[in-house]
């Protein structure tokens, strides 16, 4: 049986000053982040996606992210640190982030004079609600759930956005389920719609509750976004709280993978099934554990992440 590699000194570096005036050689000289890691903090996968647009369009912000190469910092890009090394890792990116002129936020309904806005008992009464853009169409109700079509994709799937939670007993190298347990689903026809604003130009729908009736829950808010001048639907989702050692997962059942489009570096699987199957995209992973050799460690940070927001797209572009 091979050797097993020692960890990079990225990995066991306490902070980023130490990451950054290290001499570690080449990286195949030590051992590689786990495939599982592609989903560990998540947070940090968010910025790294930001700070690749940002690179895109600018040679400064280029030119700052050069700094760290990912060929020879691979723990540091996986997310696979301590938690002084991740925090540093992301203010950087932060840094590269400033660097570019930031992408333009297509406009919403809330802005416009004639925006008829719906809250309380008149929306209430409201038994379907819809959130249309020039291509692809949404609506809600509590008896099914989030249906979302569009025609010329050949898209209708009703009740097709889920979250899935489940228990997490691995490390930042990968997840690890209990083999006893199944995971726990809710659909988002038991969330509350909270606000509808319409207009001429578009419209957005609010949806807020919690997710687990249990000790162990997630509060979740939905905020579903058309405009006539796009072909796709925004969909933002954002997690107030986070439930320490479990991982929580969007599901969309029924889309194909082009279909649903996430600003985030790559934190999915495509499982196939009845339905079509679906996508699911890591939410949250909040797994306090690092492995550094034979030690085990902890990372508080990675498992109570700040509040979480995350953006999907959903229709137009099938690319990516």
């Amino acid at each position: 049986m091979p050797t097993p590699l020692p960890p990079h000194p990225d990995r066991t570096a306490p902070t980023l000053l130490q990451v950054r005036g290290g001499a570690a050689g080449p990286a195949e000289r030590f051992g590689a982040p786990g495939a599982g890691s592609a989903d560990c903090r998540v947070e940090l996968k968010q910025l790294i996606h930001r700070a690749r647009r940002a690179a895109a369009t600018s040679p400064a912000a280029a030119k700052h992210l050069a700094q760290f190469d990912e060929a020879e910092h691979r723990d540091l890009w996986a997310g696979t640190t301590q938690d002084g090394v991740a925090r540093g890792f992301a203010a950087h990116l932060e840094e590269a982030c400033s660097l570019a002129t930031p992408p333009g936020v297509p406009p919403t309904s809330d802005a416009d004079a004639d925006a008829d806005v719906l809250v309380g008992k008149q929306l209430r009464r409201k038994r379907d609600l819809l959130v249309a853009s020039g291509g692809a169409r949404a609506r809600f109700s509590r008896k099914h759930g989030l249906l979302v079509v569009d025609r010329a994709q050949e898209v209708h799937s009703e009740n097709c956005l889920w979250f899935e939670a489940r228990r997490d007993l691995g490390t930042l190298d990968g997840f690890v389920g209990a083999v006893d347990e199944r995971p726990r689903l809710f659909s988002a026809q038991f969330l509350q719609p909270q606000r509808y604003v319409r207009s001429e130009t578009g419209a957005q729908l609010v949806l807020q509750g919690r997710l687990g009736r249990g000790p162990v829950g997630w509060p979740c808010r939905i905020t579903l976004r058309g405009a006539a001048g796009r072909p796709d639907l925004g969909l933002s989702i954002e997690l107030s709280e986070v439930a320490a050692g479990w991982r929580l997962r969007s599901r969309f059942l029924g889309l194909p993978r082009g279909f649903v489009r996430h600003d985030c570096e790559p934190v999915r699987e495509v499982v196939d099934g009845a339905r079509g199957g679906f996508v699911a995209d890591t939410l949250i992973r909040s797994c306090g554990r690092l492995r550094i050799g034979d030690e085990l460690i902890e990372v508080p940070a990675a498992a109570q992440p700040g509040p979480l927001r995350h953006q999907f797209w959903l229709g137009g572009d099938r690319e990516g």
